[in-house]
């Protein structure tokens, strides 16, 4: 092979190369999401409350990972959130989330109780809109064998 040809050729491959590197970065896509927030009790639902059973599906897997044996819904928000959007979510009086895109494939969620920043996660988009879920928990104040949960889900629109 002449020094031409052999220039020509590692030309041709660091362009190649290059042109690779180079792709143009994907908008994300948009999803629809699902912030629900829990309650973890041992103990039955009070009389006269509005708050109803945790579908089984997410039960199931809260009950995999935490202790207690009910699990109700206090609140269900769905929005949808595009590439460029911040949503803020007022889950209670006390819990409000912020939710974003990262990057192209990754969620950041910021969560704020009583107004202060307490948390921030990040999260894959697609294991959200596979079923995975995002859970972000506490302890009550007022009861220290209860707990809170923030349960994102995700699905493509």
């Amino acid at each position: 092979m002449n020094l031409a040809k052999s220039l020509g050729w590692w030309l041709a491959v660091g362009l190649v190369s290059f042109l690779g590197a180079v792709e143009t970065r994907a908008e994300p896509a948009d999803i629809n999401l699902r912030a629900q927030l829990i309650w973890g009790t041992d103990g039955e639902k009070p009389k006269g409350s509005k708050c109803k059973d945790v579908e089984p599906s997410i039960r199931k897997k809260l009950e995999r990972v935490f202790k207690w044996k009910r699990y109700y819904e206090i609140k269900d928000q769905r929005i949808p959130l595009g590439s460029k959007d911040l949503k803020r979510l007022k889950m209670s009086d006390k819990c409000e989330l912020e939710v974003r895109f990262a990057d192209e494939n990754t969620l950041e969620i910021k969560l704020f109780g009583e107004g202060r920043w307490v948390k921030t996660i990040r999260q894959s988009a697609r294991a959200l809109c596979q079923g995975e879920l995002a859970v972000l928990a506490g302890d009550t104040k007022e009861n220290v064998n209860d707990a809170w949960f923030v349960v994102l889900t995700a699905s493509v629109p």
